[in-house]
């Protein structure tokens, strides 16, 4: 069985769980404690050299690193209920949607990065909080744009799920939960709706996962 090194307050773990329920792939997940410092220890830098969630061990010979990577191999390795279609260029568009949140919004908005701005920069909160709404606001107008471009269907890119959907959730449930604003954003705030539809990205949701029932 695939075991998901994960954490609820994770976006990138977050699109992970959900690819996975989607798939209806089984695996068995372990929570990394990034408070207690657990993402740092010797023995899980060994099955991830950042020290960062997510990892998916596969076998003894696999581990997988970085979650749009994870995503591809599970729709290669488990092609039932894809997540990219078959024609090359709405993979090519779903694939330039979903980078806006997994490579230009995620990574500047992360919790080791607000840490990094605390502790070492000593960036007062209110300016921290500007920093994520600003890039947060970007990401998220222009996914609107392109939504915008498609026409009106339940999910991002058509009538099923896909890669797209699978990024986007997790960021607007994060952009949610920390007070983002998000009401200019209709495309957006309607896809999630759909989304949130299913038990895939339900059962994926962070307030359900066993680490964050202990926290």
């Amino acid at each position: 069985m695939l075991k998901l090194y994960t954490n609820y307050r994770s976006v990138s773990t977050h699109r992970v769980r959900i690819a996975l329920n989607h798939k209806g792939v089984p695996y068995e997940p372990v929570y990394v404690d990034s408070d207690a410092g657990e993402h740092l220890k010797m023995e899980y830098l060994w099955l991830n050299p950042q020290g960062l969630v997510p990892a998916l061990v596969v076998d003894q010979n696999l581990i997988i690193t970085q979650s749009f990577a994870i995503l591809e191999y599970l729709d290669e390795r488990y092609p039932e209920r894809p997540l990219l279609p078959e024609d090359v260029r709405q993979r090519a568009k779903i694939r330039s949607f979903a980078q806006v949140a997994v490579a230009d919004m995620n990574p500047l908005n992360i919790v080791r990065v607000f840490r990094y701005m605390r502790d070492q920069m000593q960036v007062p909160f209110d300016a921290r909080r500007k920093w994520f709404e600003h890039w947060a606001h970007k990401g998220f107008a222009a996914m609107e744009w392109m939504l915008a471009q498609e026409p009106e269907q339940d999910f991002a890119f058509g009538m099923s799920p896909t890669l797209a959907d699978v990024c986007l959730v997790p960021q607007v449930h994060n952009g949610l939960a920390t007070g983002l604003d998000l009401s200019d954003y209709t495309n957006l705030r309607r896809v999630y709706r759909s989304c949130l539809s299913l038990s895939a990205f339900q059962a994926a949701a962070p307030e359900t996962q066993s680490d964050t029932l202990k926290s």
